[in-house]
């Protein structure tokens, strides 16, 4: 479960709201396009397809809303009813990867894991996720960091 750094569990909206403010600062503090929008849902725990997503922004807002540029209230209004994904169920699938039970994998294995799922990251996404992490001379990295990553926040299991 991720957690602040004063202990205290981190909700979704606590997730929402951090992945938002990363991606808005690299993107000099302009609402997020529908990609960004869909990243920080992700990185909040809830698992939409861009299908489902665009499916939804339809419903909610209108088949022209999509093409628009996304702000927190409008993110969070996307989120109200989705599906959240378990990190219990996310640290599961990395263990699968953790041969040594050491608590850590390949950079290599978490590729595939990213690029394999339901949700299907692009190499070039899952590179400039990769640069992001602590990969050590073998190509191992630990799977709290990759956890963190993927949540935003500290994991802890």
């Amino acid at each position: 479960m991720s957690s602040h750094g004063n202990g205290t569990a981190m909700t979704a909206d606590d997730r929402l709201k951090q992945a938002f403010e990363v991606l808005t600062k690299r993107n000099r503090s302009r609402a997020l396009s529908l990609k960004d929008a869909g990243t920080v849902i992700r990185a909040a725990g809830y698992s939409p397809t861009n299908g489902e997503l665009k499916k939804i922004i339809d419903i909610k807002f209108g088949t022209m809303y999509a093409h628009q540029l996304f702000d927190l209230a409008t993110i969070q209004d996307i989120c109200t009813g989705l599906k959240k994904r378990s990190e219990k169920e996310v640290h599961d699938s990395l263990r699968c990867f953790d041969y040594e039970r050491n608590g850590f994998i390949s950079a290599q294995e978490l590729k595939y894991f990213l690029s394999t799922r339901s949700e299907k990251l692009s190499e070039e996404e899952i590179d400039e996720m990769l640069r992001d992490m602590d990969i050590d001379e073998q190509g191992m990295l630990s799977i709290e960091q990759a956890l963190s990553v993927l949540f935003v926040g500290d994991y802890t299991e």
